[in-house]
């Protein structure tokens, strides 16, 4: 194998323009790929501060249907459902409910004390169990209480970086009086900043919910069953998701039973942490393989396309060397053996190109970070003012990235050479020879 991979260097240095082309080829198609490959992985893979994804299950939409074909309503859920069906789960590790209104998605302010500037900031509406399914690092102080969420007392959590912009330090911060959207509030704790990817954690300040005012006006519902809240819960293991489910499903068929003349219904939810992110905004049911099978396909194909064009290449550059084939063919090579020489030459030259496509992606990546999270979500949904899109090195350098580069590249190098590689190393011998 050594000197196969030597006997290719050799040929990189010889054929400088056909290895140049082949290299950047290669690197295009790897950088498409990865793009994807890496968008999604940010999605998906355990990041903190959502390090339990891999056992986390969420509830975002639910609907409420009249038995009688009255009407059919979907929204968030009430306070009396996420009581009912989903903190009452035993076992659950943790179940958090968040309130989400068009107040919280933008138009948010805070105002520094003795100042007038009023600065953009998210702001999450969150429970006292919020901090153990999403396990923060406190900076500076700690989380508001059980007895402050209870109260409804006006107290914030703030994220590291707005804390050194508007007092200076993470230290100075706690204890301090800010305004948001012209409410005092105190700062009890200071965080480790959330990255933008991490769409059911991040936020830069995070408030009770109970302070919120919707709390005094309707509890937080519209109907008995709808409302403004939604849930994540963190099994205690990934095993044990699949009971947790059972568990919820089971609450809401009896909490179904109570209901006259209307049906609840979550549509297939709890979701686990990646079929959340395919679902989307979507209030229905959604058919998980088949968007798998997309997604696959569209992989599929990024892979495909340029391997056909870089199969043509490799089968020009392994017909120069055909005699040679017939050489060691006469001197009782196997055809395994000629075509692993074929494949591991022609993975040097993938290695390099998926090298060139992989900066080229974390470039493009970088470049393009207030949008690029974007990709795969059927509703656009640009940062909010002011906020800034941050790719931490820990999130592109590591190890599941750097596999899923190699695995492209190994993929892409059996596309491209295999089919050459069985072609002419099974030539009759003699053909081989009498090539010139």
């Amino acid at each position: 194998m050594i000197q196969y991979f030597k006997q290719a260097w050799t040929l990189i240095r010889q054929e400088k323009l056909f290895s140049s082309i082949y290299i950047i080829g290669t690197g295009l198609s790897v950088t498409i790929v990865m793009i994807v490959s890496i968008v999604f992985y940010l999605k998906i893979a355990n990041i903190y501060p959502e390090t339990h994804r891999d056992r986390m299950l969420t509830v975002s939409m639910a609907t409420e249907k009249s038995t009688k074909g009255g009407y059919n309503s979907s929204a968030m859920m009430s306070s009396h459902v996420v009581e009912t069906c989903f903190k009452s789960l035993k076992s659950a590790e943790a179940v958090t409910a968040e309130l989400l209104t068009m107040v919280m998605e933008e138009g948010n302010f805070v105002q520094p004390e003795g100042s007038k500037e009023q600065l953009p900031v998210a702001v999450r509406h969150i429970d006292t169990q919020f901090w153990t399914v999403f396990p923060f690092r406190f900076v500076e102080g700690k989380a508001f209480t059980e007895a402050d969420f209870q109260s409804g007392i006006p107290t914030v959590v703030m994220a590291e970086s707005l804390a050194k912009r508007l007092f200076g330090s993470a230290t100075e911060a706690i204890g301090k009086q800010l305004s948001i959207n012209f409410r005092q509030f105190r700062v009890c704790g200071v965080v480790k900043d959330a990255p933008y990817v991490t769409r059911k954690a991040y936020a830069q300040l995070w408030v009770p919910y109970t302070a919120h005012s919707v709390f005094a006006s309707s509890q937080y519902s519209f109907t008995q069953s709808l409302g403004f809240l939604t849930v994540c819960i963190l099994a205690p293991s990934a095993s044990a998701m699949e009971q947790v489910y059972q568990e919820a499903t089971e609450n809401i068929q009896r909490y179904n039973q109570t209901l006259t003349d209307l049906e609840f219904t979550v549509n297939g939810q709890p979701d686990r942490y990646w079929q959340m992110v395919f679902r989307g905004l979507s209030s229905g049911t959604v058919d998980f393989s088949g968007l798998l099978f997309f997604y696959g396909f569209i992989f599929f194909i990024l892979l495909m396309v340029p391997a056909i064009s870089l199969s043509g290449m490799t089968d020009s550059r392994i017909e120069r060397r055909i005699s040679e084939m017939g050489v060691r063919r006469a001197f009782g090579a196997p055809v395994h053996r000629l075509m692993g020489q074929i494949i591991s030459e022609n993975f040097l030259f993938t290695l390099l190109g998926g090298a060139v496509g992989l900066l080229s992606s974390y470039l493009l990546i970088l470049l393009g970070r207030q949008w690029i999270t974007q990709l795969g979500e059927l509703v656009s949904m640009p940062p909010p003012e002011g906020i800034e899109v941050v790719f931490t090195p820990s999130m592109l350098l590591n190890l599941p990235v750097l596999a899923i580069a190699l695995g492209i590249c190994f993929l892409l190098n059996l596309l491209s050479s295999l089919m050459p590689a069985w072609r002419y190393s099974r030539r009759e011998i003699i053909h081989s020879l009498n090539l010139k």
